[in-house]
């Protein structure tokens, strides 16, 4: 399957377990993976046949930038659903990565990778 790669989209958020950890916006990575037939966009060279790149930005920022989270995994989920809903794709990867999630180990994130098929 051919795919659309959209790496580290920079977004800030309110996420955390702990009140004190939603206390403030934390710098979170989304990585977009889109599972395509990209073969119509590649012989007509025509951006209707293919997904907006930017549109997919934006709406990633406006779906998780409405309400605070407790998991790294429901942002990821909710990414992955309106991707589907919103666009022309057979599959979407959407990896969440949290920086400061494990900085006193040394650990340099945590993520969690959701991958959704539009037939299930």
């Amino acid at each position: 399957m051919d795919k659309i790669v959209i790496p580290q989209i920079p977004v800030r958020v309110r996420v955390g377990v702990t009140e004190e950890e939603r206390s403030e916006d934390q710098d979170i990575l989304i990585d977009v993976e889109l599972g395509l037939d990209l073969r119509p966009a590649g012989t007509t060279d025509d951006l209707t046949q293919t997904v907006d790149y930017e549109a997919v930005c934006a709406a990633v920022a406006t779906t998780i930038n409405v309400r605070l989270f407790s998991l790294i995994e429901t942002i990821g989920e909710e990414i992955a659903d309106m991707i589907l809903k919103e666009y022309p794709i057979d599959q979407v990867l959407v990896r969440v990565r949290k920086p400061g999630a494990l900085q006193t180990y040394g650990v340099p994130y945590a993520a969690t990778e959701i991958l959704r098929c539009r037939d299930g």
